[in-house]
């Protein structure tokens, strides 16, 4: 299908672009939204194409913006290889679009890949700020803190990522201007150095951010878990809100203090963690899964990652599923991703199924040993064994992964053999049934999941000195996963229990950060290749890389950008 053309009035670079605003989904079938055409676009297109371009990169797989790839382009994927690659979770071996830069810690201005990491924010903030102008959208209060949610997300995202990326407010036509710039505390007339406009944008960002989610969550649906046979299902509500406050707060000294541990809203993030515990949502555990997907070999962890996981009672955990069909959704980076770049044809589930599309060849992204050891303090005991193999050794649910014709170290980084992999994400369903398509997948993305509230407020607790609410927390999300619970639970405890839940979701640079484990020159923790060095812990790496560079183009091409403190202007 196709739709009128709109050109989004976006970042600097950008403004020269002619980008698609369509999607796969049917929804968006509904006529034009370009506001140079009509000035009252189609409001329930502009509506889903909020929520679709978070996960679909454009219209029957093309992109929204220039890419020499349509897939590259998809918001979930690039969150993917700025957060994980960069880690001591994952590494890739394709050598294409600045892959390598972010496995080896060496972010560059000129990167592909950041690149389209800004792109697709800003132009996805763009779509957001179009909605939210429009006279039609103010008749619907719900939708519009929707919007204003997801335009939150997105801020929040470059927030973290960026630090002080371009702001814009509103669609304008004038050359945006630096988050920093809206800062009470910036004067036009002063003097600063780059890292002091660093620490101007995060701040105004920060509360920013946080102002948005609360006036948003007034707004929002009462938080109520859905299927994918209730017609609000993958509309966020109340829920979503607490729970981006709980994650903004959590990382509030990084963001104000360039210290993760020098936070003063811990109180406040664990608040709003538990506003989400206590909401009608919750662990998906086995009390709530069905006899047959039990029958089946299957595990509750198991389900949350599956073809019919919005059907299948693990979206009781889902606050915010991206969804994904097989029979209307085409993406190449939304969950297709998830299953295609971390398989090969040898692969098999942990009950010895393959992946249930015929796109399971792409074969790139591996595990560092560092993540395995998460799970065993003998990391080389996968080494050679499927994944079943690996769930009969009885350690713990989520360690899914796959060893055969692996080696546990990653380097020569030059092939799919060189680390351990997952087959975490698969398109089969628990109960047997038939996926929609044999090659697009059905795998809705759970962007927020109840796990992450319990995971925010342990560690909440522990610096507010409530030791025994964070062991009730992490017990919860352990005995989830039939791993054995402990006597008690350190910081560094739920920084690895973080790493086990939530492995290759996207949210591993930022705890690191956190924590003070990421950038930084007297930083002991390590991984294998961290800071480009092939040895297993690497070497630390410089501060300022705990942000990434806004790209050359943009710098280029408007003059009120300032680079990043600490990399080259443009490259």
């Amino acid at each position: 299908m196709k739709l009128n053309k709109f050109k989004a009035m976006v970042s600097a670079a950008t403004l020269m672009m002619v980008a698609s605003l369509t999607s796969c989904m049917a929804d968006l079938d509904k006529g034009n939204i370009d506001p140079t055409v009509q000035a009252e676009p189609d409001i329930t297109a502009l509506y889903s194409k909020c929520y679709a371009c978070l996960i679909l990169e454009g219209m029957d797989g093309s992109a929204d913006f220039n890419v020499d790839n349509a897939g590259k382009s998809t918001l979930v994927r690039n969150i993917y290889n700025a957060n994980v690659l960069s880690t001591d979770e994952g590494i890739c071996w394709w050598t294409d679009g600045g892959l390598e830069d972010y496995g080896m810690n060496t972010p560059k201005p000129s990167s592909d890949a950041i690149r389209y990491l800004y792109y697709r924010l800003i132009m996805d903030v763009s779509y957001c700020n179009h909605y939210l102008e429009l006279s039609a959208a103010q008749e619907d209060q719900v939708k519009l803190a929707e919007v204003r949610f997801i335009r939150a997300y997105l801020y929040y995202q470059l927030l973290d990522l960026f630090g002080d990326p371009s702001f814009i407010p509103a669609i304008s036509t004038e050359m945006p201007k630096q988050a920093h710039s809206y800062n009470e505390k910036f004067q036009e007339d002063g003097v600063y150095s780059r890292a002091e406009l660093l620490a101007l944008g995060r701040e105004f960002l920060f509360n920013w951010v946080v102002n948005e989610l609360k006036e948003a969550e007034a707004n929002l649906m009462d938080p109520q878990p859905k299927t994918d046979s209730d017609p609000d299902y993958g509309r966020v509500d109340k829920a979503a809100a607490w729970l981006m406050l709980s994650r903004v707060y959590l990382n509030a000294g990084t963001y104000l203090n360039n210290d993760g541990q020098n936070n003063p809203y811990w109180a406040e993030a664990l608040s709003y963690a538990e506003k989400v515990i206590n909401s009608g949502y919750s662990l998906f555990d086995d009390s709530k899964m069905s006899a047959e997907a039990k029958a089946n070999g299957y595990k509750p962890y198991d389900l949350l990652f599956m073809g019919d996981n919005g059907s299948n009672g693990s979206s009781c955990e889902a606050i915010f599923p991206l969804l994904q069909d097989g029979r209307v959704t085409k993406a190449w980076g939304g969950s297709m991703f998830f299953v295609a770049a971390m398989w090969d044809p040898n692969m098999a589930t942990v009950i010895g199924q393959d992946a249930a599309t015929t796109q399971n060849t792409w074969a790139g992204m591996r595990c560092r040993p560092q993540l395995i050891e998460k799970f065993t303090s003998n990391p080389n005991s996968f080494v050679g064994k499927t994944a079943k193999e690996i769930r009969a050794m009885g350690i713990d649910d989520r360690a899914i992964f796959w060893g055969v014709d692996h080696t546990l170290s990653v380097y020569p980084n030059d092939g799919f053999a060189s680390g351990i992999v997952t087959p975490k994400w698969n398109n089969n369903y628990s109960n047997g049934g038939t996926p929609h398509d044999n090659e697009n997948v059905d795998i809705d993305f759970y962007l927020l999941r109840v796990a992450e509230a319990y995971l925010n407020a342990a560690e909440a607790a522990l610096h507010t000195g409530d030791a025994g609410k964070a062991k009730t927390y992490m017990d919860a999300i352990r005995n989830r996963a039939h791993a054995a619970t402990r006597s008690s639970y350190t910081l560094d405890d739920i920084l690895d229990e973080r790493a086990r839940e939530m492995y290759f979701e996207g949210i591993r640079r930022p705890d690191l950060i956190r924590y003070n484990y990421f950038g930084g020159v007297s930083v002991s923790y390590g991984w294998e290749g961290k800071g480009g060095n092939t040895g297993y812990t690497g070497a630390p790496f410089e501060k300022y890389l705990n942000v990434y560079p806004i790209p050359s183009s943009e710098v280029m091409a408007n003059s009120n950008l300032t680079q990043i403190d600490g990399y080259t202007e443009i490259e």
